[in-house]
């Protein structure tokens, strides 16, 4: 890209231009949400703006932290991902199941499950982005500020985006020199644009942005070790990697590609999609809880909530004022010739200066400051509105309901409010799949040549294994299998009550009790030890079953005679007496 010296500038090929004007149509949608996603934010961080109208005490009342957080225990935790290798190997399904565990700590995959989550709680969005490391495949989420998509992207369809940006990935002019990804041509030209008096100024801005998306990134509880990195001597870079599908003239086809530039100007790389990572799909994963068919930025609980907190917060700063105005004690006076009012520091004992030969009541007089009486009714109401609009209701965020209620009337609204959080667990398995099978695709594509594992006994042993790509790769595949653990225990308790309900009905029959006995020990985690113990226990007690219903049978065909019996001797004597 050449340097136009005249305009200390560089003139932006025609590719670039194109790539600029997808950013900007992705940008412009996605400004219309900013101040909203703003406000959520601020709002769970327990941040007020004040202002000298409405509300000029800096209260607020946490009615967005406590909603996300009920929200957020509700939905689920991490599913777990089981693996079925498709041809039957069983050992190669073992050990792929545990690298898929590796993976799954050494990622930290349930912290980020739960950012996911709260992304999706608080901007009604969430991103997961799958990058190549050195031991396969690792996971990110996103800021949502930082990823820009196609407005004509179908929600239930990633592939179906023109293209996919990821912005404001900040680095260092010596780190971006030193990655060998980076095109020469490129590093020369950023060096040029580093030392021109706008690479200068765009640094700065940089480092402003940096230190906001650092600021919330630690408030969404992520923390992370290069966070200082950043000195105040380095030239910060603002890098974009642009996913987009271009025309191929020789195949005749579009193609998808990954253009990596700096500052929108630089461009460091332009590579095929597939030839950096493997694959030809979109390396990310979006999902929310509320999508929509014509916006690929839907509504979340918090844009629910954000009116009726603020509304919440002027009505409660009102009161705290109104309180405080009272507690001032103001009072009207007639000014006189003689007297001139003065304040006082209030004590015991204190004797304060009266006017002279007036009455005291004609010439001081308190201001009144009229009552908020209903202003907490009031707050209760809004709450109350609120909890059903989001289903986090006062039951869900464990405080009991005002009045007296049955536990019939308590199960029936618990069971509510299950069933509406259950709606947005069923997107959230959906996107976990997605995950996973691209994490497979991925895994395949880009195999570590060796990877370490280890395997904690029930003594607390660790095993270590070495495993290699040829261990665990498979030609035909693997199908990942997505379990929500909230599911599996209700399955569990279900098949419990049934064989339960079944055993109630055929008391007596001893294979019925055996199967039902083997079912029930399958859903606890015991060791082939402690299943042994358990069966030998058994042992005589399936043995003295039959003994005991004979006996019960017997009994029971003695009772019936001896009833028989004396039926029939009643039956006489009443012929007798007639």
């Amino acid at each position: 890209m050449p340097y136009n010296a005249t305009v200390g500038d560089f003139v932006l090929s025609a590719e670039m231009e194109r790539l600029q004007s997808e950013k900007k149509a992705g940008i412009e949608l996605q400004k219309r949400k900013h101040e909203d996603w703003n406000s959520n934010y601020e709002l769970y961080r327990n941040k007020v703006k004040t202002n000298r109208l409405t509300q000029r005490q800096s209260v607020n009342i946490p009615l967005m932290k406590e909603t996300v957080k009920t929200l957020l225990s509700k939905i689920d935790n991490a599913p777990e991902v089981e693996w079925k290798e498709l041809s039957g190997d069983d050992q190669k399904q073992l050990i792929y199941q545990e690298v898929w565990n590796e993976n799954t700590r050494e990622n930290k995959l349930e912290l980020i499950d739960i950012i996911d989550k709260k992304n999706v709680l608080l901007y009604g969005l969430s991103v997961k982005k799958l990058n190549i490391g050195e031991s396969g495949v690792e996971t990110s989420v996103l800021d949502i500020y930082d990823i820009v998509l196609d407005p004509l992207t179908s929600p239930w369809n990633l592939e179906t985006a023109r293209f996919i940006i990821h912005q404001n990935i900040f680095r260092s002019v010596r780190e971006i020199l030193a990655d060998k990804r980076y095109t020469d041509a490129g590093k020369e030209d950023l060096k040029i644009w580093a030392d021109a008096p706008p690479g200068i100024v765009q640094g700065q801005t940089n480092k402003e942005e940096f230190e906001k998306k650092m600021e919330r990134l630690k408030s969404m509880g992520v923390d992370h070790d290069n966070f200082a990195l950043f000195a105040g001597g380095d030239r910060i870079v603002s890098l974009t990697e642009h996913y987009t599908k271009s025309w191929n003239a020789k195949t005749k086809k579009f193609e998808k590609r990954v253009v990596v530039y700096a500052d929108n100007k630089i461009e460091l790389l332009n590579d095929k999609l597939e030839d950096l990572i493997g694959v030809d799909f979109w390396p990310f994963v979006i999902w929310s809880e509320d999508p929509e068919t014509n916006d690929v930025y839907p509504d979340s609980v918090a844009d629910l909530i954000r009116t009726p907190n603020k509304v919440l917060n002027v009505w409660f700063s009102q009161l705290i004022e109104n309180r405080t105005l009272k507690n001032f004690q103001m009072h009207w006076f007639l000014p006189g010739q003689d007297y001139t009012p003065q304040t006082y520091t209030p004590g015991p004992g204190m004797m304060l200066p009266a006017p002279p030969g007036d009455d005291i009541n004609k010439v001081i007089k308190p201001v009144e400051v009229s009552g908020l009486d209903d202003t907490l009714t009031a707050i209760n109401s809004i709450i109350q509105i609120a909890e059903r609009g989001s289903g986090a209701t006062a039951i869900e965020k464990g405080q009991p309901e005002k009045g007296t209620q049955t536990l019939g009337e308590v199960q029936i609204l618990v069971g509510k409010a299950n069933e509406r959080t259950t709606a947005m667990a069923k997107f959230y398995r959906l996107a976990w799949y997605e995950f996973a099978w691209k994490w497979n695709r991925l895994m395949h594509a880009n195999a570590p040549k060796f990877i370490k594992l280890f395997k904690i006994a029930r003594d607390g042993k660790a095993f270590p294994k070495t495993v290699y790509r040829n261990d665990w790769k498979s030609e035909i595949g693997y199908e990942p299998l997505v379990r929500s653990t909230s599911e599996q225990e209700a399955e569990n308790t279900k098949g419990v009550q049934k064989f339960m309900f079944i055993l109630s009905q055929f008391p007596n029959n001893s294979a019925l009790r055996k199967i039902a006995q083997k079912r029930m020990l399958e859903m606890v985690d015991l060791t082939p030890e402690e299943l042994r113990e358990v069966e030998e226990a058994e042992k005589p007690a399936q043995l003295q079953t039959p003994t005991q219903a004979v006996e019960q049978t017997n009994q029971a065909q003695q009772s019936a005679e001896s009833s028989t019996a004396d039926n029939k001797q009643i039956e006489d004597l009443i012929g007798q007496l007639a």
